[in-house]
């Protein structure tokens, strides 16, 4: 794949919570981008006359309009991400790319298993968009664990999914519950075990904080996975 400098313009972009931004970006001037979903890019701007580079995963499968996602949350520091939170539609970014081995493996596994936290979904998303997009015979499950419930990314497009495809299984849960929610409470380690123990012919993909990462992994080993059965990137 061409890692060399790209070029697109922002076409949509809206919140999803009040820290979370979703932006559609279009490759400039018909050129091709092409990459794998779980990738990411390396975005290139320059604030007061310094140079900066980001790395952002790619939320979206590769599409036949040559565009593609990103989701990020707005950092209470973050200069980058200010910048970002800015941009209208028309406005221009330059990246490199695409990078990184995170990817969904061909042919998936007999049981696909995706177990996310917070932004660390945006790549999750890109596996699972390229998984549904043609027929396969895996058991897919999603464990997806956020504070609260406004922070479930992407929960109708998720809540689709599990209605139109017997086969997904769709599991929020949330460390910091409001009263009236009535699924599923706690980290996703504990739902790891709980969804996931004795299950034949898994591949895990892990995506989140290094501290989730390290858990879950050491949760898959407690159960008898061999650790060629994990991958995953971690967000710090």
């Amino acid at each position: 794949m061409n890692h060399s400098r790209h070029e697109a313009f922002l076409r949509n972009v809206w919140y999803t919570n009040e820290r979370t931004k979703h932006f559609q970006f279009q490759m400039s001037n018909g050129h091709r981008f092409e990459f794998r979903p779980g990738q990411f890019i390396s975005l290139d701007i320059e604030l007061d006359g310094r140079k900066i580079r980001r790395p952002y995963s790619i939320a979206s499968a590769p599409r036949a309009d040559n565009g593609f996602d990103l989701c990020l949350n707005m950092l209470p520091e973050g200069r980058v991400s200010s910048w970002l939170f800015n941009l209208k539609p028309g406005d221009k970014i330059a990246f490199s790319g695409p990078f990184g081995f995170f990817s969904l493996r061909e042919p998936p596994d007999p049981v696909s298993a995706f177990i996310a936290t917070g932004t660390g979904i945006a790549p999750i998303r890109a596996m699972l968009q390229h998984l549904y997009s043609r027929p396969h015979s895996s058991e897919v499950w999603l464990i997806f664990g956020v504070r609260t419930e406004n922070d479930i990314l992407y929960r109708q497009e998720f809540e689709r999914m599990a209605e139109q495809y017997p086969d997904f299984h769709f599991v929020p849960t949330l460390s910091r519950p409001s009263p009236g929610w009535t699924g599923h409470t706690g980290y996703v380690q504990r739902h790891v075990v709980r969804y996931l123990a004795g299950k034949k012919g898994l591949h895990a993909y892990i995506c989140g904080l290094r501290k989730m990462i390290d858990d879950v992994a050491h949760e898959f080993r407690a159960m008898g996975y061999d650790r060629k059965a994990l991958s995953y990137e971690k967000y710090d």
